[in-house]
């Protein structure tokens, strides 16, 4: 069924109301937290928690190069360099490769819970360019018949030439729709929507210990004296004192007070440590929401030096490889991969990368173990490749069932050519 024939199907004696006469839209999600604090994806941003999250996975998804493969008669799997995806991967638009690409539709992934780009086709309805759209100018619609369009909003002029050839409502299949977990199955949760209390408490502690600092709320002490002093006097002495204890240039050196004044230090009240044990509480809070360890974002707090490798590993293991696998589905689902033969996967080896010591001693045990060879081993050390050291060694311990115990000799060696026949001494 055509475009038209759907669009005029569900718009036939049907509304374009949001109360279920015809068509629905996504409700906007409510952005104003209980602190007065309006949380979005700009405002967002400016908690350096979430930031700092948010950046983490858009850089390190984005170091992730897809690579299409395909299994050869031999079930070898090799790289499919000409299938169509292999290239729009590499540069899905003519402003951007793969990393730009990637990074920003997991801004709006992490942040919102749906990452769009809309796919622009030629003449043979082949997928030859995807256009990125932040989730916040895009609205799914329901047509009565089932049907689900998107209505695109292009932001800037570039964008408005970019999808200049596009209908008004666009097509599900001329949409590549990365979904968050969803409680419709149609648009994924909004993240900073669900934990905008949390974001916004986070921005108004921020706040209010701008304003704190601001407004000078917070001294290093006080000069007192029994003299009483003139409002000159007072200041020029304030300034002395200032002129003289800070900057590095005074480090250890001795300060004569006049008029009988004495220096008395402020200390930190309790309150004052509470507040700054809120804001290290939302911390956790937000590292929580987004499933980072809070010590790759600079939160050593609670972290031993024995167990880094293994919260970095989980990292890997619990959050990175879920965008992984829903990309991975996506991308198979939408351009019909399993049909094709090929599968795409991601490389995750720039992300495993161990010190220079521990994957030198891992090289030696792969290929001492016969289970890599000693050219892949210079490649993943970004080394050139050496003659014969595409072999894998045989470990000199080990030998094929039935053949002699030592493995020096070939297989059969040493043993009679037909049963029950005597060898002669």
């Amino acid at each position: 069924m055509g475009y038209w024939r759907k669009l005029a199907g569900a718009l036939f004696g049907r509304s374009w109301d949001d109360d279920g006469g015809g068509w629905s839209k996504a409700a906007p999600w409510a952005a104003h937290s209980a602190t007065g604090v309006d949380v979005n994806q700009a405002t967002a941003l400016a908690a350096t928690t979430v930031m700092a999250c948010v950046t983490m996975l858009c850089e390190d998804f984005a170091k992730l190069t897809p690579t299409v493969f395909r299994r050869d008669a031999d079930g070898v799997r090799r790289p499919a360099a000409d299938h169509e995806l292999d290239a729009l991967l590499y540069q899905p638009n003519d402003w951007q490769n793969w990393f730009e690409f990637a990074e920003m539709m997991m801004l709006s992934l992490t942040m919102r819970g749906n990452a769009y780009a809309v796919k622009i086709r030629d003449r043979r309805a082949r997928v030859i360019k995807l256009v990125p759209v932040n989730a916040d100018w895009v609205a799914l619609w329901e047509a009565p018949t089932g049907e689900i369009f998107y209505r695109v909003t292009p932001n800037g002029l570039h964008m408005m030439a970019e999808l200049a050839g596009q209908p008004f409502l666009i097509p599900a299949e001329d949409v590549f729709h990365v979904r968050g977990f969803s409680q419709n199955g149609l648009v994924g949760a909004s993240r900073i929507a669900l934990a905008k209390e949390a974001i916004g408490l986070s921005l108004a502690y921020e706040r209010q210990a701008s304003q704190w600092m601001g407004q000078g709320a917070s001294l290093s002490g006080i000069l007192t004296t029994d003299s009483k002093l003139t409002a000159d006097a007072a200041k020029r002495m304030a300034q002395d004192w200032k002129d003289k204890k800070t900057g590095l240039q005074n480090a250890g050196s001795i300060v004569v007070l006049e008029q009988g004044l004495k220096y008395q230090p402020v200390s930190m009240t309790a309150a004052d440590a509470e507040f700054i044990n809120s804001r290290n509480f939302q911390i956790q809070e937000i590292t929580r929401i987004f499933r980072i360890p809070a010590h790759m974002i600079g939160d050593l707090q609670r972290i031993a030096s024995n167990n880094l490798e293994q919260l970095s590993q989980e990292y890997l293991n619990l959050t990175l490889s879920s965008y992984t696998q829903r990309w991975a589905w996506k991308l198979d689902t939408d351009f019909d991969l399993r049909a094709s033969g090929v599968q795409i996967e991601f490389d995750v080896s720039i992300l495993t990368r161990a010190n220079i010591t521990a994957r030198y001693n891992n090289y030696a045990r792969g290929i001492s173990g016969g289970f890599i060879t000693p050219n892949e081993a210079r490649a993943d050390d970004g080394r050139d490749p050496k003659p014969n050291g595409d072999k894998l060694l045989s470990p000199s311990n080990m030998s094929p069932a039935g053949s002699q115990a030592s493995g020096m000799k070939a297989e059969g060696a040493g043993r009679p050519e037909k049963e029950n026949e005597s060898v002669a001494p």
